[in-house]
């Protein structure tokens, strides 16, 4: 039993040793993060654009909290939307026509879990490095609507560009699920945020 443990043995190393010795393979090329993070405060705008008649214009700031280079939580993350009204009203009001009215996202106050799977590293006009990071994101909180107050659930993906060792630039997109008995409204938020 030993005798077949040794050639078991001997047969996995085989290969690393011809791939070290194999001068057209390359090295390991996984390093330490340049960047890491454990507080992080960030400012955005965005849009809420899925609706015909009001868009939302966000302002928003959050706080985040980072366990690990992979983990985090976005303990809250705050939103308030002003209403920016299309033509589309205007125009069904030519034909005598009233829309039916729909309710708009005022604010609304979430917190999410925080997965970083992938951070990166690239040449930038192969002058200098650039560093960057893609989260995915999931949770909830509470919205406040026009006429009603309701739950909230939302899903999202962000991608993170380091400007320097403590500020970097951010691009969310996120999926909220705004919920009471009646209905489900969703509404998508495009967000361009700067985080310290």
């Amino acid at each position: 039993m030993r005798r077949l443990a040794a050639i078991v043995a001997f047969m996995a190393a085989l290969p690393a040793a011809w791939a070290a010795d194999d001068p057209a393979l390359p090295g390991l090329a996984v390093q330490s993060r340049r960047h890491t993070q454990t507080h992080e405060f960030t400012a955005a705008v965005g849009i809420l654009p899925l609706d015909a008649f009001e868009k939302g214009l966000t302002v928003s700031g959050a706080y985040t909290l980072h366990f690990t280079d992979v983990f985090a939580w976005e303990v809250a993350h705050f939103f308030w939307s002003f209403p920016l009204e299309t033509d589309l009203r205007d125009e069904l009001n030519a034909f005598d026509i009233e829309p039916t009215p729909f309710e708009r996202v005022e604010y609304f106050l979430t917190t999410n879990f925080v997965f970083k799977p992938l951070y990166w590293k690239g040449a930038w006009l192969n002058d200098g490095l650039a560093f960057g990071e893609l989260m995915f994101l999931v949770g909830g909180g509470y919205g406040w609507m026009t006429r009603s107050e309701r739950p909230v659930a939302d899903v999202g993906v962000a991608y993170r560009l380091y400007v320097s060792e403590s500020v970097s630039l951010r691009l969310d997109v996120r999926d909220h699920a705004f919920i009471n008995s009646e209905d489900i409204q969703n509404e998508l938020w495009i967000g361009l945020g700067v985080s310290l």
